[in-house]
């Protein structure tokens, strides 16, 4: 496979750690990661390059694909309030807060709104029951108030009644904490701790491999990938990404998912 020409500039770029997104970066639809990223994810790390995922997803669901492309050791998890070892599973670190007031004043807008959170563990619980998804697995069911109870590190709201103009509105009505939010089969927000993104996180595992940033690559395709794509050293965009993305990476790749990634490691001049 040869590289697309607009990477050409990472050739001589050589980075100590390499940070991924998996849902449309990494892994398709199709849900199985490509052979071509698994091979090129295999050869930078043979020559000692740390590959890490950098996902919105939970440990539980980041895991498994990790697994099947190869890697081993750890992972960025829910838009970077988690730090996670693979293997063992395990969490390292996580930066929580409380959400009983951003609960109550959501819920005062949004009414029949479905609300979960992820507490510090990686587990998930909500005030009705939906069918897990990439984000989530092993959701329990309780009361709203439960949910008010103790510290979380991210808290998730769906609607059905606001298909049409979205929850977007209410990130600055509230002043909310660090948020992503779209319009799919149901309008929903998913909202970290204050100021968090995939970089805070990502930065504090360099501190903990004594890593510069400078010497970093990332590569992601959507709005919870802007702090991580401006932080790294050379930061990628997948080719399939909207084109407001552009402004915010070095360079752009290929736009199939893990074809795009293997382009992008296969661009390094190693």
């Amino acid at each position: 496979m040869t590289a697309l020409p607009g990477l050409s500039a990472l050739e001589g770029f050589r980075p100590q750690l390499i940070a991924l997104d998996i849902d449309d970066t990494l892994l398709p639809h199709s849900g199985i990661v490509p052979h071509e990223a698994v091979e090129a994810i295999a050869r930078v790390k043979d020559l000692g390059i740390e590959v890490v995922a950098s996902t919105g997803r939970s440990l539980g669901t980041t895991a498994p694909v990790c697994r099947a492309a190869g890697i081993e050791r750890w992972a960025v998890c829910s838009n970077g309030a988690m730090l996670a070892t693979l293997d063992p599973e395990e969490v390292v670190e996580t930066i929580a807060f409380d959400p009983s007031e951003l609960l109550l004043a959501i819920r005062e807008r949004v009414p029949d709104g479905l609300y979960a959170v992820e507490d510090v563990t990686g587990l998930f619980r909500t005030n009705k029951a939906f069918a897990h998804s990439a984000l989530t697995e092993g959701i329990r069911e309780v009361g709203f108030d439960a949910l008010l109870s103790e510290p979380v590190i991210r808290v998730v709201v769906r609607s059905d009644s606001h298909l049409d103009a979205g929850l977007g509105h209410l990130a600055s009505d509230l002043g909310l904490h660090s948020v992503v939010f779209g319009v799919a089969e149901v309008a929903w927000m998913d909202i970290g701790p204050q100021g968090v993104s995939k970089a805070t996180m990502l930065q504090r595992l360099c501190d903990r491999l004594g890593i510069d940033p400078a010497a970093t690559l990332a590569i992601g395709d959507s709005m919870n990938d802007i702090g991580m794509l401006q932080w790294a050293g050379r930061g990628v965009l997948m080719g399939h990404a909207e084109e407001h993305m552009h402004e915010h990476a070095d360079l752009i790749t290929g736009v199939e998912p893990g074809i795009g990634v293997a382009q992008a490691l296969n661009a390094l001049d190693l």
